[in-house]
Parts: C-alpha cells; structure tokens; sequence
C-alpha cells in the first residue's frame, strides 16, 4: 500500500477548485463506523486524505467535494498562461443590457 497524503478536509475542497482531484471517496478507520476519512484521487494519480474524522463530517465534505466535481469547478480557472473556461475576457459595458424605468 502506498503512503497517501495527510490533509486537512477545507485542502482537500481547495484541490478541487484547482482542478486537481478527479474522484472523491470514503474510508472508515474503524469496524464501529464512527470516524472516517475522505480519500481523493489527484489527477496526478496520486491519492490525498484527510485524518480520521466523525463519519459526519467527512460525509459532508465529501458530498461538497463531488458537487463540485459535477459542477466542473476546475475547469474555470485563471493561469498567467491562459485562459480557461467562459469567463468574460472582452469587458463588453454591462449598461448596455439594462433596462431604463
């Protein structure tokens, strides 16, 4: 087995909107199911967690996570290099679209 990365669960939820994790899961730490970790697998191929934490927890930052994933959040993102996503570059005048009363 190898070693994963030690993160706290708001690092892991930071990974996904930098467009770094792929696919989310759960691993419990122990038979009685009260805590748990939340295992991300990077697009590096790599795999983080988070340390054991109550099963709630952990199911919450991992249903956060997965919208996220949904959403496509890292797919937005600004770099010195590029420009992805549908983000406004043209800066079109906004007063244009509104209506006068």
């Amino acid at each position: 087995m190898t070693s994963r990365t030690v993160m706290k669960g708001r690092d892991l939820e930071g990974l996904v909107f930098l467009g770094k994790i792929d696919s989310v899961t759960i691993e419990f730490c122990s038979d009685d199911k009260k805590n748990a970790k939340v295992v991300a697998k990077t697009t590096d191929g790599e795999e983080v967690e988070s340390e054991c934490i109550p099963v709630r927890a952990a199911g919450k930052i991992t249903t956060v996570m997965k919208h996220y994933l949904r959403m496509g959040i890292g797919k937005y993102i600004v770099t010195n290099e590029k420009v992805t996503g549908s983000i406004d570059t043209e800066g079109e005048d906004e007063t244009q679209d509104r209506q006068t009363s």
